[in-house]
């Protein structure tokens, strides 16, 4: 049971960087990252209303995935600030080690906190299902991750 749990918080926590990573390498006039990554969460409230047979549960798990979305923005809009931060300091001749290092902890920080956001909506999640309601999200999910790593690849 551990070690499911371990698996599906990786997985989450995959699903996470890598839509992050391609909402921001999106440079083609295919649909914006965010937008796949809108569809994928999309995919996955439709497989949470199909798939848990209690409507209110169903409905929180709807709810569940709203904040993972969330979170998604989050931390796409985070890196955007992050980088424009770092490349403010490269700019300027005077920007000392400590400032550098103040920038990627306070990033750092913020991207921990959004992990253990994620796990625990997913320790959530899990309550609010049925073992095997949890497998059957599992490959989703599972998917999710698929078609994110294909995206990423395809943006390189």
């Amino acid at each position: 049971m551990h070690n499911r749990m371990d698996k599906m918080v990786s997985i989450c926590s995959a699903c996470l960087v890598l839509l992050v990573f391609v909402a921001g390498c999106s440079h083609k006039p295919k649909p914006s990252a965010m937008e796949t990554a809108r569809g994928a969460f999309d995919e996955l409230r439709a497989a949470v209303k199909s798939e848990i047979k209690d409507p209110e549960k169903a409905a929180q798990g709807t709810h569940l995935i709203d904040q993972l979305e969330s979170l998604v923005k989050e931390a796409n809009s985070d890196r955007k600030a992050h980088d424009d931060k770092i490349e403010s300091l490269n700019a300027n001749y005077d920007a000392t080690e400590q400032e550098f290092q103040a920038a990627f902890s306070a990033f750092n920080a913020r991207q921990k906190d959004r992990q253990d956001r994620v796990v625990e909506i997913n320790q959530r999640a899990k309550d609010l299902t049925t073992e095997e309601e949890w497998k059957a999200l599992s490959k989703v999910l599972e998917e999710m991750l698929r078609k994110a790593l294909e995206a990423s690849l395809e943006m390189q």
